[in-house]
């Protein structure tokens, strides 16, 4: 027996390309062994730079952005026929995804920064907007809505496995550092200002297949929150219409949150030192222009298609119909307007790094919450430091349905300038179209004076012998 679509089979294309153009976080594991950067401070907050002072105009300092989907890549499903057309692999794209499957983006960028770091002290503050979506579904889903209910007679199918969050928000931040004795420990209390926001409180959505006739029987429960997306109601109002709402949604302090990053590193030794953190420990309260769908628990049967309708006309857009219809009525949303909390997606991580003159060597383990879920990464790492006007890092990161990732980075400093470009994935750059992952951080900081080089001269006239006159 054949497999029947049940409709929308254009869903998986336009899915596809929102996910693969939308190219816009901070999501760098090369980033927390730079410490002369004063924005690896943001993820690794035990980092000190080495500029006394360090300032980050708006845009120009930081910029940042990251892509991440587990399940496939554009050529996995896209393949050129020839040189005037695009062909669609479905049955490639398919066997790709999992029974769970990951989609991820988002972009950071700094409106301010400045950092001043003497002796055992450092303070900084921040002011970066950030923008992030994270998606969960499972393969299943993609099978049904491509081949039909047919391959699961008999079966009960959960397609509600699926999670959304995505947000956009501005950090206010402070950055601090204290050194004491081979120990020094960071911490970054950070006020939130949501702008938008989109949830999945709760999706359950459950199929049973009856060997006959496609019989189907549903079951529904969801709970989708949001804020700062306008409902008819609104756009009739004329939300954002005019300078003045625009303003207004843009400088929002309704939708307020607390976050922190805290970190801590200790000196085995003048070569060896370890340190670990956890960042993005925090929730924001939506408030402002919230509108919250729920659904269920509610249930429906639909009893499949005649055989003597069935073959009539066109069955797939019979089936498409009658089941769109069936689930109209499965799907019914009660709509309010409360309150609600999101947490951040927090990530903790450990590292090791290991000094040979101008060559350093490190290892770090990331995990980062992922809706429900955990992200999980290693990294090796090598940088090449000749004074302070060059460093160089090359990067292997293995991660979580994405085990082969090159990366590195380069800083330049000149002129009182620190230009710097880094990624976990220099092939993405070349070939994104075949990548799963693809991040990207670059920027110029302000930089003067050079405190590691005045904490050694400091050092050098501690040590220096005192003589005595019967000495001299």
């Amino acid at each position: 027996m054949a497999y029947k679509t049940i409709g929308m089979k254009y869903f998986l294309f336009l899915f596809f390309i929102f996910f693969t153009t939308v190219s816009f976080g901070q999501d760098s594991y090369t980033l927390k062994f730079l410490p002369q950067l004063q924005q690896s401070q943001w993820i690794n907050s035990s980092n000190v730079t080495d500029a006394k002072v360090s300032i980050g105009l708006p845009v120009i300092s930081s910029v940042s952005f990251y892509i991440f989907n587990s399940g496939f890549t554009y050529h996995d499903m896209f393949h050129r026929i020839n040189d005037t057309s695009m062909g669609v692999d479905m049955g490639n794209l398919f066997s790709k995804l999992k029974k769970q499957n990951y989609v991820g983006f988002g972009t950071g960028i700094s409106l301010f920064s400045i950092n001043i770091a003497k002796n055992n002290v450092s303070c900084g503050f921040s002011i970066t907007d950030k923008m992030s979506f994270q998606f969960s579904y499972p393969g299943d889903l993609f099978n049904l809505l491509w081949y039909g209910n047919g391959a699961y007679l008999g079966k009960t199918l959960e397609i509600g496995n699926f999670g959304i969050n995505a947000s956009w928000y501005r950090e206010y931040a402070l950055h601090g550092t204290y050194a004491y004795k081979k120990w020094t420990f960071g911490f970054s209390p950070k006020i939130l200002f949501g702008k938008t926001n989109i949830n999945t409180q709760e999706t359950s959505v459950k199929l049973y297949t009856d060997p006959n006739f496609y019989n189907l029987t549903a079951s529904a429960n969801i709970n989708v929150q949001t804020s700062g997306i306008p409902d008819t109601t609104d756009t009739k109002n004329g939300f954002l219409n005019g300078s003045n709402q625009v303003l207004s949604y843009v400088f929002n302090n309704q939708n307020r949150g607390l976050a922190m990053d805290l970190g801590a590193k200790y000196d085995i030794s003048d070569k060896l030192n370890v340190s670990a953190g956890i960042n993005d420990l925090g929730y924001i309260k939506w408030k402002s222009t919230v509108h919250n769908y729920k659904s269920g628990p509610s249930s429906f049967v639909f009893d499949g298609l005649h055989a003597d309708t069935y073959f009539q006309g066109d069955s797939s857009a019979i089936s498409s119909q009658t089941l769109t219809d069936s689930i109209s009525k499965l799907v019914k949303f009660s709509k309010n307007s409360n309150a609600y909390t999101t947490y951040l997606p927090y990530s903790f991580f450990m590292m090791a790094n290991y000094k040979l003159k101008h060559h350093w060597f490190g290892l770090q383990f990331n995990t980062q919450r992922f809706n429900k879920d955990f992200i999980y990464s290693g990294t090796l790492c090598y940088q090449l430091k000749l004074g302070k006007h060059f460093t160089g890092a090359l990067t292997y990161t293995a991660k979580s349905y994405n085990p082969a990732n090159i990366g590195g980075a380069i800083i330049l400093q000149f002129a009182k300038m620190q230009w710097y470009i880094i990624t976990d994935n220099w092939y993405a750059a070349v070939k994104p179209l075949d990548s799963k992952s693809v991040n990207l951080n670059l920027g110029m900081n302000l930089v003067f004076g050079n405190r590691i080089k005045k904490q050694k001269q400091n050092e050098a006239i501690d040590t220096e012998p005192i003589l005595t006159p019967v000495q001299q």
